[in-house]
C-alpha cells in the first residue's frame, strides 16, 4: 500500500511539474543578443554578447538557444555550431530561478557587409526531459563591417593627381559669399563688385575681393555592373575599398564629396545616391552605405542610372571607379571626355592596356593591389 501511495504521489508530482513547465517554461525568460560594436572595419574583431535571464521561480534544467547569421562572420568558438549556407549556432544553458547568464563570443570580421540576427529560437524541457517546448523571440542585432581602405602605390599616385586637379579647380572659382578684403577699383571690375560704403568713406572707388571657394565638389561614380559570365567579385570589392579610400582622403581635406553607385542597398533596395558632404563626420555615413551594397542583387545599367546626371551637372571634378571596361561604358566616358576631364580608377589583377579607347588612355589609372 505504501509503495502504491509513493508511486501515486510520484506520478502526480510528475504530471504537475509537466503541467507547470508546459504552461510557464518561457514565462520570464529573456534572451538578448547584441554586438559589442555598432561598426568595425573589415579585418577587425568584435564580440557578440549572449545574455539569458530567468525572471521566475521555475528553474530550467536545459534551455537551448538557437540563432543564425551570415557565415561571413567567423566565430572563434566553433562548438555547438554548423556552417552551411549560413552560420547556425545552438547553445545549451541550465538556468536557475532569477539567474542571469552572459556568454561572450569572439568574432572575426574579414568581409565588408551589413549583418544581422533577426530571430532566436528557444527549446526548453521539463525536469524529467519528457517533453520539449518550443518558442521564438525577436532579435534586432546588427553589425556594420565597413570597407577596408585600399592600400596601393598605384592608388597613392592617382590620389596625388586627383588632389592636384581639385586644388587647381579651387582657385578657378570665387565664393560669392566669402570676402577676403577690399582693393582699388580696376577697369575690368564689374559694377556689382564695388563696395559703396568703403567708396564713400575714402572718396575712391573700392571693390570687394572675394575668397576663392573654400570647398570644391568632387563626385565619385561607382560602376559595379559585372557583365562577365564569371563574376569578378574580388574586383568589385576592390572598387568599394578604393571608393572608401577616396572618400576618406577628400573629406579629410574638406572637399565636398558625393558618391553614387549602381548596386543596391541591402536594406532599402535602392541604388546608392549620396549627395555631397564636406564634413569629416560624413565619412562614417558614407562607409555605412558602402557596407550595405549588396552584390547578390542585380545591378542597374550605369548609363540608365547616371547618364543624365553625369551630363547635367557641370563644374564638378568626376572620379569613376569601375573594373568594367566594356564598350558601352567606355563610349559613355568618351562622350563625357569631350566636355570635362576626369579620372577613371580601374582595379585590375594585372596591369595591361588592352581594350582601352585611345582617347581614354590619359584618364584611366590601373590600380593593382599590393600583395605580401
Amino acid at each position: 500500500m505504501v509503495i502504491f501511495l509513493i508511486a501515486l504521489f510520484a506520478g502526480a508530482l510528475f504530471l504537475l511539474q509537466r503541467f507547470l513547465y508546459r504552461r510557464f517554461w518561457n514565462s520570464g525568460i529573456t534572451v538578448k543578443l547584441s554586438f559589442s560594436d555598432e561598426a568595425v572595419n573589415a579585418g577587425e574583431r568584435t564580440s557578440l554578447l549572449e545574455i539569458v535571464e530567468n525572471r521566475k521561480w521555475l528553474p530550467l534544467a536545459t534551455l537551448k538557444v538557437k540563432f543564425q547569421c551570415s557565415k561571413a562572420l567567423k566565430f572563434s568558438d566553433t562548438d555547438n555550431s554548423a556552417v552551411t549556407d549560413k552560420y547556425y549556432r545552438n547553445d545549451l544553458f541550465s538556468v536557475m530561478p532569477y539567474q542571469r547568464i552572459t556568454r561572450t563570443h569572439k568574432i572575426e570580421c574579414p568581409q565588408r557587409g551589413y549583418y544581422g540576427i533577426y530571430g532566436i529560437d528557444l527549446v526548453g524541457a521539463d525536469l524529467f526531459f519528457s517533453v520539449e517546448m518550443h518558442g521564438h523571440l525577436d532579435s534586432d542585432s546588427r553589425l556594420y563591417v565597413l570597407p577596408k581602405m585600399y592600400q596601393s602605390l598605384f592608388l597613392d599616385s592617382a590620389i596625388k593627381k586627383i588632389n592636384g586637379e581639385v586644388a587647381v579647380r579651387r582657385h578657378e572659382a570665387e565664393d560669392p559669399f566669402t570676402y577676403r578684403g577690399i582693393r582699388e577699383y580696376e577697369p575690368y571690375d564689374e559694377m556689382k563688385a564695388i563696395n559703396w560704403k568703403a567708396t564713400a568713406g575714402t572718396g575712391e572707388l573700392k571693390v570687394n575681393v572675394r575668397e576663392h571657394t573654400a570647398v570644391k565638389a568632387v563626385r565619385i561614380f561607382l560602376n559595379l555592373q559585372d557583365n562577365n559570365i564569371l563574376r569578378r567579385e574580388e574586383l568589385l570589392e576592390a572598387s568599394v575599398s578604393i571608393c572608401a579610400r577616396m572618400v576618406w582622403e577628400l573629406l579629410n581635406q574638406g572637399v565636398q564629396t558625393a558618391v553614387y553607385a549602381n548596386a543596391r542597398d541591402c536594406m532599402t533596395g535602392q541604388i546608392m545616391n549620396l549627395q555631397g558632404t564636406a564634413a569629416a563626420g560624413g565619412t562614417e555615413a558614407i562607409f555605412k552605405s558602402l557596407a550595405r551594397l549588396d552584390f547578390h542583387k542585380e545591378t542597374e545599367d550605369f548609363s540608365v542610372c547616371f547618364g543624365e546626371k553625369l551630363f547635367r551637372e557641370e563644374g564638378l571634378y568626376t572620379v569613376f571607379i569601375s573594373p568594367n571596361r566594356h564598350e558601352d561604358f567606355q563610349g559613355l566616358l568618351s562622350a563625357y571626355k569631350e566636355r570635362e576631364d576626369f579620372c577613371w580608377l580601374c582595379p585590375v589583377k594585372e596591369i595591361d592596356d588592352g581594350n582601352i579607347r585611345p582617347e581614354l588612355a590619359g584618364s584611366i589609372k590601373m590600380i593593382l593591389e599590393e600583395r605580401d
